[in-house]
C-alpha cells in the first residue's frame, strides 16, 4: 500500500466515526475480512431499474414559432433607402441593442420582425418614417453543448432547426480508434451516453441512433441542452453527494468503493453512510446496488469493487424507495458530469476531485 493513500484512508475513517450512523444495530459478521479472497466483493447486489420513458412527439419537431434574440447574438440592421445606416451590433449582455441614434433597446426575448419595429419607432426623431430592417447575421445566445467523444468538443449555435445527428456532426462526428489489426474499433460508450435537457434526462436510445439509423430517437436539440458521449476507455469513477471533494476519480488499478471514497475526501458530516448508493450502466436502464459504507470500514461487508462509468452517491438524507431516489440522482449525476466535462473543455480544470487511484487495495 502506498504511504499516501494509507494517510487517505486513515483520515477516512477519523471522518467516518464523526458521521451521525443512528441506532441501527451493526449486523454479526458473515465474512473474514482479513482473507482477501474475501474482503473485496468483485459485483455487489445490483437492482435493475427501468426508468425508460418515452420520446414525446414534440421533440422530434422543429421549435414552434421564429427566433427570438438573445445576449451576444450579432444582427445585421440597415434603414432601407438611407445610405451608410448598414451595421452589424452585438446584443449586450443585459439584452440591450445599440444602433445608429437610437438611445438603446432591450431586445432580449423579442422576434427580428418586434426588433425591426421598436427601432423604427426610436428613430422617428432623426428618420422620418424609417423602415428598418434586421437580420441575424449570427446566432450565439442560443447554444447546445455536445460533449466527451466528438473531434470538436464544445457550445454551438442553433440558428437553424437542428436534430440530434446533426448536432454530434457539427461537433465533428465521433472519435473512431483503430486495434492493433489496424481495424476501426468503437470508442464511444453509447450506452451511458446521455442528453440533458432543462434539469431532465431525455431518454434517447443513443444506439439504436447511431448504429441501426433509428429516427425515432433523433430528437431536435433545444438552446441549453447537454449531449454527452462518453468513451468506452474512461478509466474514471464519480464519486458525488456528500463527500468533501465530489468528482471524478481516475485510476491506473481496479478502484473500490471505500478507496474511491476515501480519495474523495471522505464523507461530510452530513452524510448517511449506511445508505450509500452505486449507479452502473445507462441513464434510461441502470443497474443500483445499496452499500453501506460504516460496515466495509468495521469489516462487517466487504468492500465492492467498481468499474468505469460507476457512479458511487453519498446521500446526506436517508431515503426510502430506491427507485424514486435512483432517478433524481441519475438528473443530478448525469448534470455534475455534463459540468466536469464543460469545464474541461474550456480548460477550467477538472472542478472536482480528479484525483488518480494508483494502488489496489489497502
Amino acid at each position: 500500500m502506498k504511504p499516501e493513500t494509507a494517510t487517505l484512508l486513515r483520515a477516512f475513517a477519523a471522518a467516518l466515526v464523526t458521521v451521525s450512523l443512528g441506532a441501527c444495530a451493526l449486523p454479526k459478521k458473515s465474512f473474514d475480512a482479513y482473507d482477501p479472497a474475501e474482503a473485496i466483493d468483485p459485483s455487489p447486489d445490483f437492482e435493475n431499474l427501468d426508468l425508460e420513458r418515452e420520446i414525446s412527439p414534440e421533440m422530434l419537431s422543429p421549435s414552434a414559432g421564429p427566433y427570438r434574440v438573445g445576449p451576444g447574438d450579432r444582427l445585421a440592421i440597415e434603414i432601407a433607402e438611407v445610405p451608410n445606416t448598414a451595421a452589424q451590433t452585438t446584443v449586450m449582455p443585459d439584452g440591450m441593442l445599440y444602433f445608429d441614434t437610437s438611445g438603446g433597446l432591450n431586445v432580449k426575448g423579442k422576434t427580428l420582425p418586434e426588433i425591426s419595429t421598436l427601432l423604427a419607432s426610436d428613430l422617428k426623431a432623426e428618420y422620418p418614417t424609417p423602415v428598418v430592417t434586421v437580420n441575424l447575421a449570427e446566432a450565439q445566445s442560443q447554444r447546445f453543448w455536445v460533449l466527451g467523444q466528438v473531434k470538436k468538443p464544445g457550445a454551438y449555435p442553433i440558428s437553424t432547426p437542428t436534430p440530434l445527428v446533426e448536432a454530434i456532426s457539427k461537433a465533428g462526428g465521433l472519435y473512431s480508434g483503430q486495434n492493433p489489426q489496424g481495424d476501426t474499433q468503437e470508442t464511444v460508450d453509447l450506452d451511458r451516453a446521455f442528453l440533458i435537457r432543462s434539469g431532465e434526462l431525455v431518454p434517447v436510445d443513443f444506439r439504436s441512433l447511431i448504429e441501426h439509423g433509428d429516427m425515432s430517437q433523433n430528437v431536435y436539440v433545444r438552446a441549453g441542452d447537454y449531449i454527452y458521449l462518453p468513451s468506452i476507455q474512461h478509466r474514471a469513477v464519480y464519486v458525488l453527494g456528500a463527500v468533501r471533494n465530489p468528482g471524478p476519480i481516475y485510476y491506473d488499478t481496479d478502484p473500490t468503493v471505500l478507496s474511491s471514497v476515501a480519495l474523495a475526501g471522505g464523507p461530510r458530516q452530513d452524510a448517511v453512510v449506511t445508505k450509500a448508493i452505486v449507479i452502473r450502466g445507462s441513464m434510461t436502464k441502470p443497474r443500483v446496488a445499496v452499500v453501506n459504507i460504516h460496515n466495509i470500514m468495521r469489516g462487517y461487508d466487504p468492500d465492492a469493487r467498481l468499474i468505469a462509468g460507476d457512479i458511487v452517491w453519498v446521500p446526506d438524507t436517508a431515503w426510502t424507495y430506491l427507485k424514486n431516489y435512483a432517478q433524481g440522482v441519475l438528473v443530478t449525476a448525469a448534470q455534475a458530469v455534463a459540468v466536469q466535462e464543460g469545464l474541461a473543455v474550456l480548460g477550467k480544470g477538472n472542478g472536482g476531485a480528479g484525483v488518480t487511484i494508483n494502488a489496489g487495495g489497502y
